[in-house]
């Protein structure tokens, strides 16, 4: 059975991303989502950090909704790896959950203004200046 893609699309109700249209989470703003970026330090495999990343929260914040990790990595010119997280629902809830989580394991978190991937060192990088990649 083989169904062409917009049969699928339109059972699934919606357009289906494309590879090479890939949008770099955080870029555009979504009602109802946040895309935030936490480092990569090579300690651990992506899978593992990622489900990791939260255990060092005591109280959670959020209380609803959820986040996904999002296959886009940046890398910035000085060599620091980053991974997108996309969280939904109680997004000041989430955020505060991830920076808790950051900071207990050491790690930095970014994201995007406008086209600038700010650090939460202090340090940014223009989008140029960066390698973005999707896995």
């Amino acid at each position: 059975m083989s169904e062409s893609l917009a049969d699928i699309e339109k059972i699934l109700g919606g357009k289906l991303e494309r590879r090479e249209a890939r949008l770099v989470p955080g870029l555009q703003q979504v009602d109802g989502q946040m895309a935030i970026y936490y480092q990569d330090d090579g300690r651990t495999t992506e899978k593992l950090l990622f489900r990791t990343l939260l255990d060092g929260v005591a109280e959670r914040s959020a209380t609803f909704g959820g986040r996904i990790s999002d296959p886009c990595s940046v890398l910035t010119p000085d060599g620091d790896l980053f991974r997108a997280m996309i969280c939904r629902g109680d997004i000041g809830g989430w955020r505060a959950d991830v920076e808790d989580g950051a900071r207990h394991l050491g790690l930095l978190l970014a994201r995007f203004e406008g086209d600038r991937f700010e650090l939460s060192d202090g340090r940014g990088y223009s989008l140029k200046e960066c390698v973005v990649t999707f896995e």
